[in-house]
């Protein structure tokens, strides 16, 4: 069964578009009808539609802003546009706003209204779909480089408007090469994910871990309370790496080693907050691994290197 929300004004029409529907054979609506679109809106927000159909002329909203309303209301039902004029320059612009289709209403029979929905959904979905694909990693699905970049920016932002810190960790997986050439490919591919799950399981919902590529991580810490609060995380990862992974018949055990800077006492660019984070990484690194550094300008008096051995 399809779930529709129908946002029509006119009885007449909004009883054709019903009975248009009822009559296609092939599947089943549930249609719930709206005469404004504040009705609508609140029926968004409380229910669960498989798709919208839309008039544009509504006694509270008109025009092309009713799509955008909706759309931003809920960006992933698809909507489909109803309208009583005939105009290519409007269908253009309604779909620019968000919309999958633009129908002039008693125009054409079940069959086109019944497609036109199913189509709207189906290309909703692939939308949505190649959205995720470029936004996350395949193999873990881990936020990605792209992604990533977005919301460190955006969590530069709220922390000067808060004056909150904000931590950037850099992880390198220690002897992870050595799995490869041991165990092969394949057993790394899903080592990867296991530590991706173990990494999100050391951090809070409203923080970010992503993948970089190969075996390298970071993790976005917003609004922490102190660098104190930053060492208690990098110890619960280094801690829950170090434990052996079973994988695939395999007992293996690996380390991790952590960079870490702090903005904005480290106040610079995206790619020097890096390439701090970056350095701190390789002298962690460099002292044994499984363990974490501090960026010299992130202000914090904490051992250079900890090992969580």
């Amino acid at each position: 069964m399809i779930t529709v929300l129908l946002i029509e004004d006119n009885d007449i029409d909004a009883q054709l578009t019903q009975d248009l529907l009822a009559e296609w054979s092939v599947e089943e609506f549930k249609i719930t009808h709206a005469k404004t679109l504040s009705e609508g809106l609140l029926h968004i927000d409380k229910g669960r539609f498989d798709a919208i159909l839309l008039d544009l002329s509504l006694p509270d909203a008109f025009g092309l802003p009713t799509v955008r309303q909706v759309h931003a209301t809920n960006p992933s039902i698809p909507l489909v546009v109803l309208s009583g004029v005939s105009d290519q320059t409007l269908a253009l612009q309604a779909v620019q706003q968000g919309a999958q289709d633009y129908l002039v209403k008693g125009q054409g029979h079940p069959e086109l209204l019944a497609r036109s929905v199913r189509y709207a959904i189906e290309r909703k979905r692939s939308e949505e779909r190649l959205t995720y694909l470029a936004q996350y990693d395949h193999l873990t699905g881990l936020v990605n480089r792209g992604l990533f970049r977005d919301r460190l920016i955006q969590a530069m932002a709220r922390s000067k408007r808060l004056h909150q810190p904000l931590g950037l960790m850099l992880l390198d997986l220690d002897k992870f090469k050595s799995v490869n050439d041991t165990f092969g490919h394949d057993v790394g591919d899903d080592l990867l994910k296991a530590v991706s799950e173990r990494l999100k399981i050391c951090i809070r919902e409203v923080d970010t871990v992503a993948r970089m590529g190969g075996d390298e991580f970071t993790i976005i810490l917003e609004g922490v309370a102190s660098e104190q609060s930053i060492v208690v995380v990098a110890k619960r990862i280094t801690e829950s790496i170090s434990t052996v992974f079973e994988i695939k018949g395999h007992t293996i055990s690996i380390g991790i080693s952590i960079g870490i800077t702090v903005y904005p006492q480290d106040d610079q660019s995206i790619d020097e907050l890096l390439k701090h984070a970056d350095s701190a990484m390789y002298r962690a690194k460099q002292q044994g691994g499984n363990g974490f550094s501090f960026h010299e300008a992130s202000g914090y008096t904490y051992p250079s290197a900890v090992s969580s051995s």
